[in-house]
């Protein structure tokens, strides 16, 4: 007969497995942090910021719906989306731009992201960015734009996805003024080696799934990162800057999560 031990252990990966594909996924955490930048002019004080990352959309399903209900309380100023909107394989646009619309008709004007790694290795990634376009979300291609509030600006800048080596951000970097604030999206923290250096005050991006199965120790070796493998969720700072790491709403190769829920983060600027 098996093991007290065994049986126990057994039970445990049960639970784990039913908290892991039925609950976890569907709980959406909002994170609410305050955010100092220097020099920020002060008519973005009170700022609201609305990060999301990583959807890996198949289709306009609950989570999406989830989402928007989240959004529509959270009566955001700017809407930031770092990457990987739909998954690799997935081929109902048609269906993930219900989405894409609904999202917009809020927040027609104030949406910006970067493509992601699924985005680009996507056989319908030009499709994509078509359907971005029509729905007026701006997707960043290695480029920046100013942010305009009574008679005052911030920097919003965008790098293509690191992971696969596309970003440029010396070419982001061209012709802007050093003393105005300056938020860099990028899809994965890779990038953020690249830009310690650059008078930029705050990196938002993903990728990481905040792990997906966080186990301590052991998640870090499936991170889908080469190389600072520390930044897999939540604050950092190096310098002057900072750098956060969103968990990300959808999973990638399964559709699990443990110890990493999906996260909706509003950022505050003060």
């Amino acid at each position: 007969m098996p093991s007290i031990f065994i049986l126990i252990l057994i039970f445990f990966l049960i639970l784990a497995g039913i908290w892991g594909f039925f609950i976890e996924p569907k709980k959406i955490k909002t994170e609410k942090i305050s955010f100092k930048i220097k020099n920020l002019p002060s008519p973005f004080k009170g700022f609201k910021i609305v990060h999301l990352s990583d959807f890996h959309s198949s289709k306009f399903g609950q989570k999406e719906n989830k989402v928007l209900k989240i959004l529509n309380k959270l009566k955001a100023d700017l809407i930031l989306i770092t990457g990987d909107v739909i998954g690799r394989r997935t081929k109902d646009l048609e269906s993930c731009q219900k989405f894409w619309k609904e999202l917009s008709k809020n927040y027609t004007g104030k949406i910006f992201g970067v493509y992601g790694n699924h985005d680009h290795r996507n056989r319908k990634f030009g499709e994509l960015t078509e359907l971005l376009r029509e729905n007026k979300i701006d997707f960043l291609d290695n480029a920046s734009r100013k942010i305009e509030k009574d008679g005052e600006s911030i920097y919003l800048l965008g790098v293509d996805d690191p992971h696969l080596g596309y970003d440029d951000i010396e070419k982001v970097m061209e012709g802007l003024a050093e003393n105005v604030p300056k938020i860099l999206l990028a899809h994965s923290p890779e990038i953020f080696r690249k830009i310690k250096e650059k008078n930029i005050d705050l990196v938002l991006v993903g990728h990481t799934h905040g792990g997906q199965i966080d186990i301590p120790f052991l998640s870090n070796f499936a991170l889908p990162l080469k190389y600072d493998k520390k930044y897999k969720k939540g604050f950092f700072k190096e310098g002057f800057t900072f750098l956060y790491v969103n968990r990300g709403i959808g999973e990638t190769f399964c559709p699990i999560r443990i110890n990493a829920f999906p996260e909706i983060t509003l950022i505050q600027l003060e």
